[in-house]
C-alpha cells in the first residue's frame, strides 16, 4: 500500500528543528507492511501543500500529513484541506467539551482562538488527542486516504499509535497486497567493504529480496526486505537470509531489531555475571554514558574515572610516569595500563581504557589527530587496539566508545578484536 509523508512548516525547511516526525511515521509505517514512496516537506504555505497533494496521490493510497494544526495565523493546513475537499467547517461538540476541560484542569478558560480548534471539516473523521488542543483528521475521499496530525511529535507518535496504525492495518487486510517487510542485522569490528566482500554476490542468494549497508559509527547494519502477501511468508524468506548472513558474517553480527551494542554488552555482562569499570581519556564520561543508557546497567556497571590529565592517569590509575614520558600517554603501553588499573580500582571482571587525541589541536606527524588506543582488560588477557579515525573531534570520540564496546564484546565472547 504505496503511502507518501509531507511535513508542513517553515521552521523544517529552514533547519530551525530536526524533521524527526517524518522518520517515526515512516518507521512505523513500514513495520505494518506499508510501501513508503515519498517523503516531502514544504513550508507554510497554501499553494505548496496544494501542489504537494496533486503530486504525491497520483502514485499513494496513503498520505500523512503533519503540522500546521494549530490555533495561530501561520497553521493553514485544516483551511486547505477543507477547501481541498470541497468541505465545509463544523463544530465538533466533543471536541469543543475536551477544549473546556483542558483549559479548565490548567486553570484557564478557553478563549475564542482556541475554540475554533473544534471546528473542523464536516467529512473528515476527528482523531482524539489526549495530550494537545488541535485533533487529527482522517478523510475517506476520491479514492485515497489522507490523514493530518499535529506537528508536535509526542501528539503525532500518541495519534499513529492510537489511531492512524490500527486504521492502516485494517486496510492492509481487506487489500491484502504483497507489501514488504524488513529486519536489520547489526555487525560491528569489520568495514563495509570488507563485509561485502566477506558475504558475497547478493544476486546468489537474494532471490528477489534486498540488502542494504548502512555504516555508522557502531558499525554495519544490513537491512534486508522481503515482498510477500502474508506475514508469515516473508518472515520465512528473511530467516533464510538471515541465516545466509550468519554463516557468512556471524562472528561481526552482535544484534537484530533495535538492539544497541550497549544493550548486547549489557545482556552478555547480565549472563556472565560480569561486571565493568571504564577509565577514559578522550572520550571525556561517553563510554560510561552510552554503558548506563540502558536499563539496569547499574547490574553491572560499577564506575569510571575521567583520566583527562596525565597526573590522573598516574594517581588514580597507576599507569607509570616513566612510560607516558617514554611512549606519551596516546600510546598501547598506557591504555593497557589504564583498563588494568581501573579493573583492579574497582574490582570489576572488566575494565576498559581510552587514551587518545581527539582533535582538532594536539596532533603529531607520528600520532596525527583521531589516533586511539583502547585497551580491554578481562580475567584472563588483555587486549589493546590501535585505531586511526579522522580529523573531526565529535566522530573520533563517538568512535572510540563504539570501538570499545565491540572490542569488549568480542572478549567476552572468547576471541580479541583482531578478527
Amino acid at each position: 500500500m504505496n503511502t507518501a509523508i509531507i511535513t508542513i512548516g517553515d521552521e523544517l525547511l529552514i533547519g530551525q528543528i530536526v524533521n524527526s516526525n517524518a522518520a517515526v511515521i515512516a518507521a512505523d509505517c513500514t513495520a505494518i507492511g506499508c510501501t513508503i514512496v515519498a517523503q516531502s516537506t514544504i513550508g507554510d504555505d497554501a499553494q505548496s501543500l496544494i501542489d504537494e497533494l496533486d503530486r504525491l496521490r497520483v502514485h499513494s493510497s496513503v498520505l500523512i500529513l503533519t503540522g500546521g494544526l494549530g490555533p495561530t495565523h501561520d497553521d493553514i493546513t485544516k483551511a486547505v484541506l477543507t477547501n481541498y475537499f470541497h468541505d465545509t467547517l463544523v463544530q465538533d461538540n466533543a471536541w469543543l467539551e475536551h477544549l473546556r476541560a483542558w483549559m479548565l484542569m490548567r486553570g484557564r478558560e478557553l478563549s475564542e482562538r482556541n475554540a475554533l480548534q473544534a471546528m473542523l471539516p464536516s467529512t473528515c473523521m476527528t482523531l482524539a488527542n489526549p495530550l494537545g488542543t488541535a485533533p487529527g483528521m482522517l478523510f475517506d475521499r476520491d479514492g485515497i486516504v489522507l490523514i493530518s496530525l499535529p506537528g508536535v511529535p509526542d501528539e503525532m507518535k500518541g495519534l499513529m499509535q492510537q489511531h492512524v496504525l490500527p486504521y492502516l492495518e485494517r486496510m492492509l487486510e481487506v487489500r491484502n497486497d504483497a507489501s514488504w517487510e524488513y529486519r536489520t542485522l547489526y555487525s560491528t569490528g569489520i568495514p563495509e567493504a570488507y563485509l561485502a566482500d566477506r558475504i558475497g554476490d547478493p544476486t546468489v542468494f537474494l532471490h528477489g529480496s534486498t540488502l542494504a549497508f548502512l555504516p555508522n559509527a557502531y558499525g554495519v547494519r544490513m537491512r534486508v526486505g522481503a515482498q510477500a502477501r502474508g506475514h508469515d511468508e516473508r518472515a520465512s524468506e528473511l530467516d533464510r537470509v538471515e541465516a545466509f548472513l550468519q554463516e557468512r558474517a556471524g562472528r561481526w553480527i552482535y544484534g537484530s531489531g533495535r538492539t544497541s551494542l550497549s544493550q548486547r554488552v549489557g545482556e552478555l555482562l547480565k549472563e556472565h555475571g560480569g561486571t565493568v569499570a571504564v577509565a577514559e581519556s578522550c572520550t571525556g564520561g561517553l563510554l560510561g554514558a552510552a554503558l548506563t543508557d540502558v536499563a539496569g546497567s547499574s547490574a553491572y556497571f560499577e564506575g569510571g574515572i575521567l583520566s583527562y590529565s596525565n597526573d590522573v592517569k598516574v594517581r588514580e590509575l597507576g599507569v607509570s610516569a616513566s612510560d607516558i614520558d617514554k611512549h606519551g600517554a596516546v600510546s598501547e603501553a598506557v591504555a593497557r595500563q589504564m583498563c588494568d588499573g581501573v579493573r583492579s580500582r574497582f574490582g570489576t571482571t572488566y575494565g576498559i581504557g581510552i587514551t587518545g587525541v581527539a582533535g582538532p589541536d594536539g596532533g603529531t606527524e607520528e600520532k596525527p589527530v583521531g589516533t586511539v588506543w583502547i585497551g580491554v582488560a578481562g580475567p584472563t588477557k588483555t587486549v589493546t587496539k590501535l585505531h586511526r579515525f579522522g580529523p573531526d573531534r565529535r566522530n573520533n570520540r563517538e568512535r572510540s566508545v563504539a570501538a570499545a564496546l565491540a572490542m569488549l564484546w568480542r572478549l567476552m565472547q572468547g576471541g580479541d578484536d583482531n578478527a
